[in-house]
């Protein structure tokens, strides 16, 4: 046999690979199947280099062009997020948010980490409550170190809590469907800001679980496509991976500034060793200037950070 004809499944292996990163989308989604391929779709290239030996141990050429083959569609699909150019100049906002962990033994640490960011809003999921009230506050000593920086606080704390340097209008209110969640407009030097704090159904390859966190997210994106607003944050935990179908309702009317101005995946989750991004902030109304993960700080998500501009905004009154 020639080493053009031997290796012929190895060969095919790759371009299955291939087909699989270039088409995932159009795979049915049953049981939620097509939520778990999207979510580990990164990780797809990772059979280049196993194919690669495979084809120098059998020396194929034909195993070597199904490794050629993964190794174009993957830089295809992910290899600009390696070379992006964010937009020049200072940022107005920064947002910050970070999945602490209901179990976190290290959580003064990780709120000095997030006090220190610089945030103008910081959005944090999975804070525990006030171990004394149990009514849904934050835990007091995590609000002793981000309330003197960011002294505007959202009042509950359904899974998700807020802090911003800027006050908001009325009380923040759940989003229909999404049950840890707060919607509040921000006043800000610049205008108004919709922000949307969300800490979305985790995400497990069981189809119940994985149909009730669709479910979420489509309520969500329905809430924002309906918000007039000019100006859009949506920050949290999204238990949606970026390639995942499930964000592509919100992606349509909002953008991720990690995708805009970030460098590399920006994964999140698990801390010591990120293999996806569940963590998310998605705009509109604003020019993304820098996205960057922190390093881990406590918890089981990093942390990430977002400088935005505002579209044609004018500077602050003095």
């Amino acid at each position: 046999m020639s080493p053009w004809t031997r290796g012929g499944p190895v060969a095919g292996a790759g371009v299955l690979v291939s087909l699989l990163i270039a088409g995932h989308g159009l795979l049915p989604n049953w049981r939620g199947l097509g939520n778990v391929v999207d979510s580990a779709l990164p990780w797809f290239g990772l059979a280049a280099p196993l194919l690669v030996l495979t084809a120098l141990a059998r020396r194929s050429w034909a195993a070597l062009a199904g490794a050629l083959a993964v190794t174009v569609t993957w830089a295809a699909a992910f290899g600009s997020a390696f070379l992006r150019d964010p937009a020049a100049g200072p940022r107005d906002l920064r947002v910050v948010h970070q999945n602490v962990d209901y179990f976190n033994p290290a959580l003064p640490r990780t709120a000095a980490a997030l006090r220190d960011t610089g945030a103008d809003v910081l959005v944090v999921a999975e804070l525990r409550d006030d171990p004394v009230q149990r009514d849904g506050t934050v835990d007091p000593g995590f609000a002793r170190l981000i309330d003197p920086v960011l002294p505007h606080r959202f009042p509950d704390n359904p899974g998700v809590a807020v802090w911003s340097r800027y006050p908001f209008y009325g009380r923040p209110q759940p989003v229909p469907g999404v049950v840890r969640s707060r919607h509040a407009v921000l006043r800000t030097p610049w205008g108004d800001v919709s922000l949307y704090a969300v800490h979305i159904t985790s995400f497990r390859p069981e189809p119940s679980v994985i149909a009730r966190r669709n479910a979420e997210m489509a309520a969500l994106a329905r809430a924002v496509a309906a918000d007039p607003g000019p100006r859009v944050i949506v920050a949290g935990d999204l238990n949606t991976a970026s390639t995942d179908r499930a964000l592509s309702p919100l992606a349509a009317t909002v953008t991720s500034v990690a995708e805009k101005a970030g460098t590399g995946l920006q994964l999140t989750w698990p801390a010591a060793l990120p293999l996806v991004r569940l963590d998310h902030v998605l705009t509109r109304g604003f020019t993304a200037v820098g996205s960057r993960v922190l390093p881990p700080t406590g918890g089981d998500h990093r942390a990430i950070l977002a400088d935005l501009r505002f579209t044609r905004s004018a500077p602050p009154s003095p």
